[in-house]
């Protein structure tokens, strides 16, 4: 079911901060980047239990991961779920794709300053 087309409308109506990323996936055609998130402000609303929330970031033209070299502690004592959680899902406007009318976004898991995801695509969408 489609809950939100277009970046706007998602950025409005949705916040992303302590949703955990719990699946990253290209779709069929290769070109779409597939993010599925365990939404937590369903439970802060009321809701029994989150949603798995699907971000669908459509005609990609670039796609960059980035994790941290330095985890804060010992990998087999990390929360691995921690690295995940989104503190911060954003457009970035000041990119030089912005004046193609391409989206520029950026997921941050670890800190503000260096995003786990970027993505340079057409359009975003979010899917339940």
């Amino acid at each position: 079911m489609m809950l939100a087309n277009n970046l706007i409308e998602i950025l409005e109506k949705f916040d992303f901060t302590d949703s955990i990323v719990t699946e990253v996936k290209w779709a069929e055609n290769l070109l779409d980047l597939v993010v599925i998130v365990d939404y937590y402000w369903d439970i802060q609303d009321g809701r029994e239990d989150t949603r798995l929330l699907k971000l669908v970031f459509k005609n990609c033209m670039k796609v960059d991961f980035q994790i941290s070299k330095e985890l804060p502690i010992a990998i087999d004592e990390t929360n691995k779920e921690s690295l995940f959680t989104i503190i911060l899902f954003k457009e970035n406007t000041e990119y030089q794709y912005n004046f193609d009318k391409k989206k520029y976004l950026e997921i941050f898991t670890t800190d503000y300053l260096n995003p786990w995801l970027s993505v340079v695509c057409c359009e975003v969408t979010l899917e339940e």
